[in-house]
């Protein structure tokens, strides 16, 4: 499998496991690499390591439910993964550069830019 294609293809799995817990290893089995070398291959090909790149999505998915949907805001929290809403309001203000509820209340003008898109742009390009 080349690397384009492990890319993609881990991406596809964080994708569809974004509010389930995701570990390093389930990620580099479905792959078929070792977690050390699917780790080095994911953050040289991406440009970060595979954990922020889960925390950026969890947060970009997050922001999307504060704008299109009623939950409160703890409740998206743990949706995704996030240990406390205090946990996850620093995550998405160090993100945003605004606290979740702000975010909300202003119906952020912030682009929610997807980097699933913007990596399966890249690979389509390379490939």
């Amino acid at each position: 499998m080349n690397y384009d294609v492990c890319i993609k293809k881990s991406i596809e799995y964080i994708e569809h496991n974004l509010n389930n817990k995701i570990e390093l290893k389930d990620i580099a089995d479905n792959v078929f690499l070792s977690k050390y070398h699917f780790h080095r291959v994911f953050h040289a090909v991406v440009g970060e390591p595979v954990a922020e790149y889960i925390r950026k999505r969890r947060l970009m998915a997050a922001a999307n439910e504060l704008l299109n949907t009623n939950s409160k805001i703890v409740d998206i929290a743990f949706k995704y993964q996030f240990s406390s809403q205090e946990v996850f309001t620093k995550a998405f203000k160090r993100l945003y550069g605004i606290p979740p509820r702000e975010f909300r209340i202003n119906r952020s003008s912030v682009t929610l830019i997807s980097s699933k898109n913007k990596i399966t742009s890249k690979l389509s390009i390379a490939a």
